[in-house]
Parts: structure tokens; sequence; C-alpha cells
């Protein structure tokens, strides 16, 4: 038999049920647990009243924070212009400060966007004399060193432009270079609600030039956990600023893993610290595992986005019910209704979309490579 792979033996579009957050966003299966239309209902209602949103989604390894972040940036982005801008928060040493992400940040922006943006602005000020242009900037910008750095890109030589993408990075920069953007210390000795003002700022001069609002989708923050009590205050000053209330420049979405609250990293100072009182009891959304009456909605919500809608699965049920002693339906082909009730059996306790999500593609594959047309009981285990 001719080997047609795992999509084409059962009528997909793809070998796997993995959904990527990324590239599936635009897919969220129903939840009991997760009211996605209200979330985004919330999110409409910050927008209105000139808020960018800032969220913090925690729950459950594995449960969709991720896919659930993503998601949420189509969604705005439906409503209004915008640049999201993924980061994974870095692995993170007892001894990180809030450096390292803002590194993280800024260079999930790349350098031909962040230097670009700033050199836009330039020409829209127009032709000036540079004490003109310093002066603009530091009215704009309201920061005057990080307008001497930018008012040193007017005319610069690619070398120049190096210096200031090193500088805005947050890496160490040569003496001479400093000297040469009108600066006395690199951001790798500035403050951390300076830091944090310069992401602020990023999304002012990108609301200014682009009419787009800067959303930063900060994921995996439970790596937080790791840095020591010493830096930790580093990352609450920086997430206190981004996140408050009057922060109107930037949108803030955060995934962090945690079965409770009070599971998640010190720098955050529990519900009642600074950082989490400043999002607001409404903007911490859990993300559960997924209630048990929901996993055959779900799967039956995944199985209709990876089918290949020109394959008619009536007629392949209709050849393979004979042969069966199991119950086939359209909407869990290629699965049987034994086979899903299995799988359901199997996941007590562990009850999160990425786990079932696994396990109907290993149980898919194990079908495939024997050559059965359909995934029964047996299959699964």
């Amino acid at each position: 038999m001719v080997n047609e792979g795992v999509a084409k033996w059962f009528g997909l579009k793809r070998p796997n049920f993995i959904l990527n957050p990324k590239d599936d966003a635009d897919f969220y299966a129903q939840r009991t647990r997760v009211d996605i239309s209200s979330i985004v209902e919330s999110l409409r209602t910050d927008l209105v009243t000139e808020l960018p949103p800032k969220r913090l989604f925690w729950g459950v390894y594995g449960g969709g924070k991720t896919h659930t972040l993503f998601t949420l940036s189509v969604e705005l982005g439906k409503i209004i212009p915008i640049r999201p801008i993924y980061v994974e928060c870095p692995n993170l040493s007892k001894k990180a400060t809030f450096l390292y992400l803002y590194h993280g940040i800024v260079t999930s922006m790349g350098r031909d966007f962040v230097v670009g943006l700033f050199e836009e602005l330039i020409r829209n000020i127009g032709l000036v004399q540079r004490e003109d242009l310093l002066k603009k900037l530091e009215e704009m910008l309201e920061d005057e060193e990080l307008s001497r750095a930018v008012a040193s890109l007017l005319g610069a030589d690619p070398s120049k432009k190096l210096s200031f993408w090193r500088y805005i990075s947050g890496v160490s920069v040569p003496l001479r270079d400093l000297v040469d953007l009108g600066q006395t210390q690199a951001l790798t000795e500035a403050q951390p609600a300076k830091l944090a003002q310069f992401v602020i700022i990023l999304g002012k001069v990108l609301k200014k030039i682009k009419n787009q609002t800067l959303v930063f989708i900060l994921d995996e923050l439970d790596r937080l956990g790791y840095v020591g009590e010493e830096t930790g205050s580093t990352f609450e000053d920086a997430f206190r600023k981004m996140v408050d209330p009057n922060q109107r420049d930037v949108s803030i979405l955060m995934g962090c893993s945690g079965r409770n609250i009070r599971e998640l990293p010190d720098v955050f100072g529990g519900e009642a610290g600074p950082v989490l009182t400043r999002i607001g009891r409404s903007g911490l959304i859990e993300i559960p595992e997924i209630d048990p009456n929901d996993v055959d909605t779900f799967i039956k919500e995944v199985l209709n986005y990876v089918r290949d809608k020109s394959v008619d699965i009536s007629q392949r049920i209709e050849k393979i019910k004979p042969k069966i002693d199991e119950k086939l339906e359209p909407d869990f082909f290629p699965f049987t209704k034994e086979a899903i009730e299995t799988l359901k059996g199997n996941l007590t306790g562990i009850m999160t979309p990425r786990e079932i999500e696994q396990r109907m593609t290993q149980a898919a594959g194990k079908a495939y490579r024997i050559k059965k047309p359909i995934v029964t009981r047996a299959i699964v285990g």
C-alpha cells in the first residue's frame, strides 16, 4: 500500500492535532470555564476608555495560556490597529535583574523595526537644526537621555545606528560610542523603572508614527520564580510601571503558570501586592484545566478545525461501519465513540488541551502505522 501520510489517510489538513499558539490563533475551542467572548468584551471596554489592556493569565501547565494570549491579540487586531510582540521570558538565574527581560522585549521587536521607528520619528519632525530636533524630541519622549540618543540618528552612518541599537537594547556600549550618543552610561546601569519607561516610550512613538498600539505578549513568566529576593525587586518595580492604569501607550498581556495565585512568582508581590492590584482582580484571569463536560466539545472542535473539508467523511464512514463493532460519528471521525470515551478515561487529573492534543495525535499515529482506517478503543488503550 502506498504511504499516503497521516493527514491524507484520515482526511486531515495536517498529520497531527497539536495546536500552534501563533499559527492557530484564529481558532479557540469552546470552554465553559474560559469565556473568550467576555474577555474580548472587557478588552473593548478598556479601549473605549483609552486604556490599553493589561491582563495576567495564569493556570496549570498545558492549560492553553499561550494560545489564549495569541487569540486575544488576534481579536484586539480586529478592534484597533496593533503591533503584537511575543516575548518568551528567558531562563533566569537567581541574580538576574529586569534588564534580562528588557533585552528580550526590545530584541523581540527587532533592530530594523526599532531603529527605523525612531528614524521615521525624526523624518516626521522635519528638517530642523539639531538643537531644535533635540528640543522637539524631549517634548515628545519626555526623556532627555533617550532624546539625545535618538537625535544622534540624524544623518547617521551605519556604525552609529548599530551603537544606538546596542544602547536601546540594553547591552554594553563602548565609552566612545556612548559619547557619540550623548550618554554618560549604558542602560545596563539604568534603574528598572527607566527601562520600563523606555518600553512605554516605544509604544508612544509607534502610536504617533503608525497609529498602532504596541501589544506585548509576555509569556512563560513563571520562570521569574527562579529570581532571588535580592534582584526580584527590579522586576516588581518595572512591572509596577508597565501595568499601571495610567500607563496609556502599551498593552501588556502576560502568561504565567501556577495552580493558584499564591504560586505565582514573588516578583508579583502576591494578590494584594503593588503589581497585581494595579492590574486589578478583573485582569487576573485563570485558564484552568478543561471541564470534564467540555472534553467532547473540545475534541469535536479540534477535529473539525484540522479536517480536510474536501474529503467526504460520510462516504468513508459508510464503508467502514459494517466492518466494526464500534460507533462512528462524523463529528469525531476518525475516532470511534468508544475510542473517545477511552481517551477521556485516561485523562483523569490531567485534562489540559496540550495533553488531549498529544493523546489524540499519538492514537492517530499508532492507527496509521498499523494501517487501520479509524482509531478504535483498543488503539487508544
